[in-house]
């Protein structure tokens, strides 16, 4: 990972910065690095330790590029990175004064095969390759002067066999993340249907498999950030439309035990008492009221009910039902799909 961050580290900073270019054996010397010796490699790049700060808990180190300046040289320049290790990632910024260095950078991660589905967006663009990512912006200080900066981030992903559980899958960022590990053919863009008016971009993971999910993402032009994902229920995306084959039954359990095609009865009996859920002519039809009433928290993962005799019983036209009072109409009913929330967004 740390030679990772030293190859597009050194990739950032090929304009006006280094005496000579980064070879393939320059990657080779630096993949190999311990991390003891890391702040002894940016010193040979003239980058010197400049402090730390604690940024929301975390320690960041700072180093600033020592370069020798002309007497007649009254351009100020700023070049520094700010690094910090988390559990699972690896982060740097790169900041400097120089407008065209900073275009150059963005012109080679696009050169390069980074994903950036909001170029129009000057202000802020987001660059995805697989595990990494790159924040460009810019903002100017209290002196009028304006300074660009380039946060990377290398994340260490989880690998297929540690995926057991449907909330397992949250722990995927982007489109990126589940393509790099997953695969292309896995991990397809798509769009989501909810109704004739209301669409959303989405990534469909294992598609046409008892495996698939669905991920709807909070920021559809870069395609990350789960708003939450969807598994079970119908097959609602613009590929399969004109699909006529036959898609087995959803594999993915929930941590608490919950699967797609799950009677109530079983669901009943999981959490341990009764709950209740909307009735039929609701705005949500058949979705469990989300909040915790025993074992299975609600209002963590939205249950959607499928009801193979909806006409069969009265109580299906109140506003909410209780789940115990309708066992007994035999109707049918049961777990149709789960749409499991980001664990930030839980209280919301």
């Amino acid at each position: 990972m740390r030679g990772l961050l030293l190859f597009v580290f050194v990739l950032f900073l090929t304009t006006n910065l280094w005496s000579q270019a980064f070879s393939t054996k320059d990657f080779l010397f630096a993949s190999s690095l311990p991390e003891k010796k890391f702040e002894n490699y940016l010193s040979k790049k003239k980058f010197m330790p400049a402090g730390s700060k604690s940024t929301n808990g975390t320690i960041v180190n700072i180093y600033n590029l020592k370069e020798r300046r002309k007497k007649k040289d009254t351009l100020q320049r700023i070049r520094s990175i700010e690094t910090f290790q988390t559990k699972n990632s690896l982060s740097f910024t790169y900041i400097t004064s120089l407008k065209d260095e900073y275009l150059e950078n963005l012109k080679t991660l696009k050169e390069t095969g980074f994903f950036c589905g909001n170029e129009t967006d000057t202000a802020v663009m987001i660059f995805q390759k697989k595990n990494l990512t790159v924040k460009a912006s810019f903002k100017t200080n209290a002196d009028g002067d304006t300074l660009y900066s380039l946060f990377y981030n290398h994340q260490e992903l989880p690998s297929p066999e540690t995926i057991q559980f449907a909330e397992d899958l949250l722990q995927f960022y982007s489109h990126e993340y589940l393509r790099s590990v997953f695969g292309e053919r896995n991990a397809i863009k798509d769009v989501y249907y909810f109704s004739e008016k209301e669409i959303s971009k989405c990534t469909v993971l294992f598609p046409k498999t008892s495996r698939q999910a669905v991920f709807i993402w909070e920021d559809q032009e870069n395609f990350c950030k789960p708003a939450y994902l969807i598994v079970g229920g119908n097959t609602n995306t613009a590929s399969s439309v004109n699909y006529d084959g036959v898609i087995d039954e959803n594999v993915w359990h929930s941590k608490e035990g919950v699967y797609s095609g799950m009677s109530l009865h079983s669901l009943i009996k999981l959490n341990g008492t009764s709950f209740k859920f909307y009735g039929k002519n609701t705005e949500a039809p058949y979705m469990i009221v989300p909040e915790k009433t025993g074992a299975v928290d609600f209002k963590k993962n939205r249950i959607v009910l499928g009801c193979l005799n909806p006409t069969s019983s009265q109580l299906l036209n109140n506003s909410t039902v209780r789940a115990d009072q309708i066992l007994s109409d035999n109707l049918g009913i049961y777990v149709f799909m789960m749409m499991l929330l980001p664990s930030s967004a839980n209280n919301k």
